[in-house]
């Protein structure tokens, strides 16, 4: 590989000035499979990589080749910090390329770095995140996959901001999905305190409560319910937080069914605890809301147990809900059937 780079092979080897870049990289192929978890062995192959990396940056596309499959053997091998870092500016040019299929490149690159250790590819994290804008679908998505593995405790706030930005921005069911689905797992893994948790969660409920999975919502509802079980005051201090955002949320003409069962059992279990408004006063709140129009016809069976929970905790019962009771009695539904009578 050093003759190689060292033109010392015939000029008819040359591809665009490049010395041989298809012998380069089979060679860099088979240098990473002998470097794989070998640090003697991958400590006699740092200088030629770097200088493959050197001699490479011509700035044709050919060159690029070399340069991506020589990062790819630099993160097969025993890692050398040094030659990681120089990896990493390297692969940042292609990621801040105009060229799609560079940009491309240096996605996949960058994540067989974030492999070997985050903190490489962390500097360049503005750039990753700037990828999502890019109206290839693709590399949105290659750029989602990487985002994820370089998220850690102390960039969650920032990347599910921008995750959440591109939530609200795209209308692909697909994408949608894939985007819920992460910023979940990110949430779930990372959050720095469980208001935050919460808070994250609503945005993710009202901005993509039709693709939510029913085990996110139950997750949810858990945390609420269990706290993080070692300070009591804390898990108090967490459900009337989760109350008063939920309060704020029933004023909104129209909220995802799956969001609303949270909002109702939470409030049914926990309303008390605020005082910034009176149980009467949610009570009216929720008898309004079994008016509303619902996807999942379960959906009311959540509000009337919320407020049979409500009516539970008053001095007597108010007429709107004996209304509400008696005309859902005949309901098709038996579980509200049975709510209502009781």
């Amino acid at each position: 590989l050093k003759q190689i780079t060292e033109h010392r092979l015939p000029s008819s080897f040359d591809y665009h000035r490049m010395p041989a870049p298809w012998i380069q990289i089979k060679l860099l192929r088979v240098l990473a499979s002998l470097g794989l978890a070998d640090q003697q062995m991958s400590g006699h192959m740092y200088e030629v990589l770097y200088d493959v990396l050197k001699r490479a940056d011509t700035g044709i596309n050919i060159g690029y080749a070399v340069i991506y499959e020589c990062v790819r053997t630099i993160t097969a091998i025993y890692p050398n910090v040094q030659l990681m870092e120089t990896a990493a500016n390297h692969i940042s040019r292609f990621v801040s390329s105009e060229n799609h299929n560079l940009k491309y490149l240096g996605i996949k690159a960058l994540a067989s770095i974030v492999q070997v250790n985050q903190k490489y590819a962390l500097e360049h994290q503005l750039v990753v995140v700037e990828c999502m804008e890019d109206p290839d679908e693709t590399l949105k998505r290659k750029t989602l996959d990487l985002l994820f593995q370089m998220t850690n405790a102390s960039n969650v706030v920032f990347v599910v901001d921008k995750l959440v930005y591109h939530l609200r921005q795209t209308t692909d069911v697909h994408f949608r999905a894939a985007l819920v689905d992460r910023i979940t797992q990110i949430a779930e893994r990372y959050a720095p305190d469980n208001a935050w948790f919460i808070t994250t969660m609503n945005h993710i409920f009202e901005l993509g409560g039709d693709v939510v999975q029913a085990e996110t919502a139950h997750n949810l509802l858990r945390l609420i319910a269990e706290g993080g079980g070692e300070d009591e005051d804390a898990d108090t201090e967490l459900r009337l937080h989760a109350v008063r955002a939920y309060r704020a949320l029933l004023r909104k003409p129209h909220i995802p069914d799956v969001l609303m069962k949270v909002v109702c059992w939470t409030l049914g279990e926990y309303g008390y605890l605020s005082d910034e408004f009176e149980l009467e006063e949610l009570l009216e709140t929720l008898c309004d809301v079994m008016e509303r129009q619902f996807a999942e016809p379960n959906t009311r069976v959540w509000v009337m147990s919320a407020i049979t929970k409500l009516v539970a905790q008053l001095p007597s019962v108010p007429e709107q809900a004996v209304e509400l009771a008696e005309r859902y009695c005949a309901s098709q539904s038996i579980s509200l059937q049975q709510l209502c009578s009781e």
